[in-house]
């Protein structure tokens, strides 16, 4: 049984669709994950960074409550300025497969946003198309001097060094006339933008912007939510409530854990059935399958070597990508003297992941030992399209019993996580139960085969 196992794991190692799968692997990582930690890692004097540590522990207040007057007031703000830098970037964020991607638009419906931008804000055309001195960025600075005028840094200008530290140069500032900005009627949309509409057009004007950008776009009421009203999805500067969840009961290293596998589950909702389907297929192509069938290797033998075979090459480069972002995170708690979970990456992606490729790759397995053919990866496609967990889920504790990935797409929400944690471990359970059922019928499917039934097309 231990030298057949190897032999599979050979045959895995040794399989173009295995490359292939690591390769689209580590490519959504890349996208959606990356160097995180190190990103997160450097804004330790960010207030919305989960690794400040505020003076005195004065941070921010606790949750909001769309209902107050003020909150709305807040909410209409951000998402403004947020549609303001879109329209002047062209480029609108929305999440159609449960992922991020962004959109340009064309100009007849750049325009339709323009109009919507005007009644929202009470600018003109002019105002808001301006460059520079009509319309700053949130990230735009300036210093005023004697003499009436005023240097001023763009978008885009200065840069990090290698520890992290932002710079600026002499030659980044320009120097601009008083007159210049006064007579361009000078607009800082962090502190002077004035919403002029209702919150209730507010809504409709968002679900108007939403249906032009595409499905669970960033201004459609359920995203709204999630970084604006009772969630921790957007840049807020922290709460204390955050600050110790992620230092005293994550440990640091869980959140990270946490968001990775939420990188990656999508993925792995469809992609470990190819692995498996290209493995059991791989007799037939060779025209060996009718010795198979002959053989005396008992049918379960085959079948959990195969299978087990498939599932550890594929949990290994699983493992393997966050090691970077776990050895940035140790780097940080030895200078910072703070303690990790050292354990916490292999826990969740025990946990989080594995009893989806379990599922997956049990479901596939069944399908291509019954039909010999390439039938799984649509059906698990089918699946994949039609059993995601809704946009709504984005950031976590909100779980059912079927659902066949879970969320969490923020590093916060340790709290949320653990209000629901019996559901989360029922689910998990019972996605590694249906594996194992699914399994059995792989191997008794087999076993009718082997005896001569079932055999779709045979003489």
């Amino acid at each position: 049984m231990k030298q057949l196992f190897f032999i599979e794991c050979k045959k895995v190692l040794r399989s173009v669709v295995f490359w292939i799968f690591v390769l689209i692997l580590s490519f959504t990582f890349f996208m959606h994950y990356g160097n995180i930690a190190e990103d997160e890692i450097i804004q330790t004097h960010n207030p919305s960074s989960l690794f400040y540590s505020a003076p005195n522990n004065e941070y921010a207040p606790e949750q909001r409550d769309l209902s107050d007057a003020n909150e709305q007031e807040m909410m209409m703000l951000s998402a403004t300025k947020k549609l303001l830098f879109c329209y002047k970037e062209n480029s609108y964020e929305y999440y159609p497969f449960g992922y991020v991607k962004e959109k340009v638009m064309s100009d007849k419906e750049q325009h339709i946003i323009l109009q919507y931008l005007e009644e929202l804000t009470g600018l003109d055309e002019q105002a808001i198309n301006g460059s520079g001195s009509s319309f700053a960025s949130e990230n735009s600075e300036e210093i005023e001097i004697s003499g009436g005028g005023a240097f001023i840094l763009e978008p885009g200008k200065g840069s990090t060094n290698d520890e992290g530290q932002f710079i600026i140069e002499p030659e980044d500032w320009e120097y601009t006339e008083k007159s210049t900005i006064t007579s361009n009627e000078h607009i800082n949309v962090s502190d002077e933008l004035t919403i002029q509409v209702s919150f209730e057009r507010f809504k409709e004007i968002m679900d108007s912007v939403n249906k032009i950008i595409g499905k669970n776009s960033y201004f459609s009421w359920t995203m709204l939510n999630l970084y604006y009203g009772e969630s921790d999805m957007g840049d807020d500067p922290i709460t204390l409530t955050q600050h110790n969840e992620f230092y005293y009961k994550d440990r640091i290293t869980g959140a990270f854990a946490r968001y990775y596998c939420d990188s990656i589950s999508l993925a792995l909702l469809w992609l470990p059935a190819f692995v498996v389907v290209g493995i059991m297929l791989k007799d037939k192509r060779h025209k060996i399958q009718e010795l198979a069938y002959t053989r005396s290797l008992s049918s379960h033998k085959l079948i959990l070597t195969r299978y087990f075979a498939c599932i550890v090459m594929m949990m290994i480069p699983i493992f393997l990508l966050p090691l970077k972002s776990f050895f940035d995170l140790i780097l940080y708690a030895k200078s910072a003297g703070v303690q990790i979970d050292m354990l916490a990456f292999p826990k969740y992606i025990l946990g989080w992941i594995l009893p989806t490729i379990l599922f997956v790759s049990s479901l596939a397995l069944l399908l291509t030992t019954l039909v010999e053919n390439y039938t799984a990866i649509l059906i698990v496609g089918i699946m994949w399209l039609f059993g995601r967990p809704s946009v709504g889920k984005l950031n976590g504790g909100n779980y059912e019993i079927f659902d066949l990935i879970i969320r969490h797409n923020t590093l916060k929400g340790y709290g949320r996580m653990m209000q629901n944690i019996n559901i989360l471990v029922a689910n998990r359970l019972l996605m590694v139960l249906i594996s194992i059922m699914l399994l059995g019928l792989s191997i008794y499917v087999y076993q009718v085969k082997q005896r001569g039934g079932l055999r779709f097309g045979a003489k």
